[in-house]
């Protein structure tokens, strides 16, 4: 004979006893029983977001009895590919627009310009290399000869005012020969200007007079000549990397589709989704209609669009 606790325990193992409970349990049963693998694609989606997702779908559409749950289940997963179809679409033309400066450069590669042939970049970079050249240039004649200055700036001026002379620009003299004749004060013979480490704005003014004596020229308009040049090629490198912007800004505007090819597979691939969801709804609402006792024929039309005249 079993006592009181032990009918309790077989009366709770034997499921709910009302009604309402028992409906409730059926409607598990088959919500449970229904769900097929989660269409989730690992590292892209969540499965929680897809179960919130298939659940709203579900209490929204309210179905009742297994085939009404498979119907409603389909829409769910129809819909949640129509919405990867939408990411896709996004992520076509984001990485269209990330590989803008690839493609530019490709493009311009062949170009009869050899500075319109380097990548965007690069096109950039020698701009702010320029304009900085020049803003030095502009600003040495006023520097104090104990300023110190940085060894590649040093390096700059100079290169610049021994290829600005008459004798090596017009290609009468090797630069090399000249520089074997040129004697900084200050700077051993046998260091590069770009390896000392003791650059000043005097030192650097002594080497424009060592140059300047080597090549008969005259120093002061040799660093007014170089601050032109300067002045020259900074402005054409900033038009360089402006018609690189411009050319660039053309490209996104012409990328804010997906190419002719992507966007027609997009657009099919999209209008067959919706096909199948909209006929699953529509099953549904006529099972549904004929469980509620109204009358909903077995054979019906689903009409997607007026044919073209």
């Amino acid at each position: 004979m079993l006592i009181p606790s032990e009918r309790s325990n077989v009366a709770s193992v034997g499921g709910p006893r009302t009604e309402e409970g028992k409906e409730a349990a059926r409607w598990n049963a088959i919500r449970h029983g229904i769900r097929s693998p989660a269409p989730v694609i690992p590292g892209i989606e969540k499965s929680e977001d897809w179960e919130v997702h298939r659940d709203r779908i579900l209490e929204d559409l309210a179905p009742s009895g297994h085939l009404e749950f498979a119907l409603a289940e389909r829409v769910a997963l129809l819909s949640w590919r129509l919405h990867r179809v939408t990411r896709y679409e996004t992520e076509t033309i984001a990485t269209s627009q990330e590989k803008m400066e690839e493609d530019l450069a490709q493009k311009r590669r062949f170009s009869a310009s050899i500075s319109d042939g380097i990548h965007p970049k690069d096109v950039r970079g020698l701009a702010k290399l320029a304009a900085a050249k020049h803003r030095l240039l502009k600003r040495f004649p006023k520097l104090e000869d104990e300023k110190w200055l940085d060894a590649m700036d040093a390096d700059s001026i100079l290169w610049s005012a021994l290829y600005q002379t008459d004798i090596i620009a017009e290609e009468e003299e090797d630069p090399e020969k000249v520089l074997k004749r040129v004697s900084i004060p200050g700077v051993p013979e046998d260091v590069e200007w770009e390896d000392f480490e003791s650059w000043t704005a005097g030192i650097v003014r002594a080497g424009l007079e060592a140059i300047a004596g080597a090549t008969e020229e005259d120093a002061e308009e040799l660093l007014e000549a170089v601050t032109d040049a300067a002045r020259r090629e900074a402005a054409k490198a900033k038009q360089q990397a402006e018609q690189v912007e411009r050319e660039l800004a053309n490209m996104s505007r012409e990328r804010l589709l997906p190419s002719e090819k992507t966007l027609e597979k997009i657009t099919r691939y999209e209008a067959h989704l919706s096909r199948l969801m909209f006929k699953a709804l529509h099953e549904l609402e006529a099972l549904q209609v004929r469980r509620s006792g109204g009358a909903a024929p077995l054979a019906r039309l689903d009409v997607d669009g007026l044919a073209a005249n």
